[in-house]
């Protein structure tokens, strides 16, 4: 029996995209009578994986076996030269048209002109009697009449200057136009050898009817990334998060209207455990050295550092792997794989194929938010305000960009970490001017002076004022330091403030840094003391203060 062949359109319908990867699915419908058929599905990427193809379909029929080819052919070009010669031939034409038009123009600015000279000419003296006038006589002209022959020439020559400049304009796009005519005429040539990646799927019919395949095959190059756009307010307190993903591919197709999934599955990554070999220990013994010629010798020191470099080169290559992954759009929905989520991209969505990022919504969310300020008087005036949250959602946060904002203005660039659903997230804000830091220095004096003594006193005093000028209260840590000694002859000794258990909310850690908790009213101010003494051998100096 006979198999016929038809080659079928089909429409990607759904594509899942991974780091570096996708998975296509294709969708092509036909009415086959009764018999053999192959069915093609054409033009499909290069980058397509052949040992990655599985199909099935619906309908009253039994598939056969699924082919992946590379046809080649030789393209009959007459067909194309016919046209690209129409197309020149109506271009010539419409450039000799448009070039009628200018002359029209200079004809008709000449006639102009030539009536203003004959107006403008003054009435020559009548001839005396039996003799020929040398000149044509012309009208009288008064002013009202000059005028008018001004207005006159300046309407006509400015209609046939813009009539001109909108045909020298079109003629030179249409020599532009001809010139890629050509072009492409010339790259024609009389046949052109092409190739194209068919897969052809056997399915056999006992009677007459309509079938639907579903053509799925994975694909390497696409890959997505999350972005997130935080926004908080002082008058709120909640964070609004938008989650994003950025996706790229560049298969030259764009998917139109396809259900978009984005997945976390790292499919780059072999599902097979690494095995362990025994890590065995042995006397070094060096290699015995080879003699050779002094200029092999040379030559192979010369090249050393190339071939390390090729080598550090090489082991940087094996040992990194895919970029972090991250996503975009909103309104999705998640499914958990177990050991991936995938987020469904509501309402599906088009991805252009030439490798510029498309924005796809995600979540979009109001998160509440308990917010803190911190600061570091001796390094920074500023006030720190920083946003904690509860992810309370199903979706994961992935490690990615945040681009925050607050009070409506742009305040700074994070990075987020991973946080999954039920984890904590400290988001950054940047900082608040209506807090005002001041880190005063009060003074610095020796204790202990005097020609007998064998150890200088040194006692340090400062002072840090915190004004809240916000319209509410607020939490604020304050962070400062007392200089840890790296020698044993030297000792430094905390005045203020006091680290006893009374003194709630304040700290001292391992590294000497201390930390207030403090709460300020609206409108409140607070000084905190700061003060220590270092002492140390007579005669010596130290660094550091």
């Amino acid at each position: 029996m006979d198999i016929t062949r038809t080659e079928v359109e089909s429409k990607i319908s759904a594509v899942t995209v991974y780091q570096g990867w996708a998975m296509i699915s294709r969708t092509a419908s036909a009415e086959l009578a009764a018999g053999k058929h192959t069915l093609v599905f054409t033009d499909l990427p290069a980058s397509l994986d052949r040992d990655n193809i599985q199909v099935k379909g619906t309908g009253e029929a039994t598939l056969g076996e699924c082919i992946f080819e590379t046809e080649y052919f030789v393209e009959d070009v007459n067909e194309k030269k016919r046209a690209l010669q129409k197309q020149a031939q109506d271009l010539e034409d419409k450039r000799t048209e448009i070039k009628l038009g200018i002359d029209a123009c200079e004809s008709e600015k000449a006639l102009i002109d030539k009536i203003a000279d004959f107006v403008t000419t003054p009435a020559s003296a009548p001839p005396a009697e039996g003799r020929v006038p040398t000149a044509t006589a012309g009208a009288a002209l008064d002013v009202g009449a000059w005028q008018k022959m001004l207005a006159f020439y300046h309407d006509q020559h400015g209609e046939i200057r813009s009539r001109m400049l909108a045909s020298q304009k079109s003629v030179r796009e249409v020599e532009r136009d001809l010139e890629n005519v050509y072009t492409q005429l010339e790259s024609l040539g009389d046949g052109v050898e092409r190739s194209r990646n068919i897969i052809k799927v056997s399915v056999a019919k006992e009677k007459a009817g309509k079938i639907t395949l579903d053509l799925s095959y994975v694909i390497t190059g696409p890959s997505w990334r999350p972005v997130y756009s935080l926004r908080a307010t002082s008058d709120s307190d909640t964070i609004s998060v938008e989650y994003d993903a950025l996706v790229n591919q560049a298969t030259g197709e764009a998917w139109q209207d396809v259900a978009l999934k984005l997945s976390t599955a790292r499919v780059n990554v072999s599902g097979v455990m690494p095995e362990l070999h025994p890590w065995r220990l042995a006397f070094y013994q060096p290699a015995p050295v080879m003699s050779m010629p002094r200029a092999k010798s040379r030559k192979a020191e010369a090249n050393a550092p190339f071939e390390e470099a090729m080598k550090a080169s090489a082991s940087g290559i094996a040992d990194d792997g895919m970029p972090e992954m991250e996503m975009d759009f909103p309104a999705a929905s998640v499914e958990s794989g177990g050991t991936s989520v995938v987020f469904v991209v509501g309402g599906g969505g088009t991805i252009s194929g030439d490798n510029n990022s498309t924005r796809v919504s995600i979540l979009r969310r109001e998160f509440p938010a308990s917010f803190r300020y911190a600061a570091t008087p001796k390094l920074s005036e500023f006030a720190y305000l920083t946003g904690k949250i509860n992810n309370d959602s199903e979706f994961p946060l992935l490690p990615g960009k945040a681009n925050v904002f607050f009070d409506g203005a742009f305040v700074s660039v994070s990075q987020l970490s991973l946080v999954m659903p039920g984890q904590e997230m400290a988001v950054s804000l940047g900082v608040d001017e209506g807090i005002k830091i001041e880190h005063r220095f009060l003074r610095r004096f020796k204790k202990n002076q005097g020609l007998m003594a064998k150890r200088i006193s040194e006692q340090f005093d400062y002072q840090i004022r915190i004004t809240n000028n916000r319209k509410k209260d607020i939490e604020i840590e304050v962070v400062d330091q007392l200089p840890i000694a790296e020698n044993k002859d030297i000792t430094v000794k905390a005045i203020s403030p006091s680290f006893k258990e009374e003194n709630a909310g304040i700290t001292l850690d391992d590294e000497s840094k201390i930390k207030w908790q403090v709460t300020l009213a609206d409108g409140e101010k607070r000084e905190l003391p700061l003060c220590f003494i270092v002492e140390y051998p007579a005669g010596s100096q130290l660094s550091g203060l």
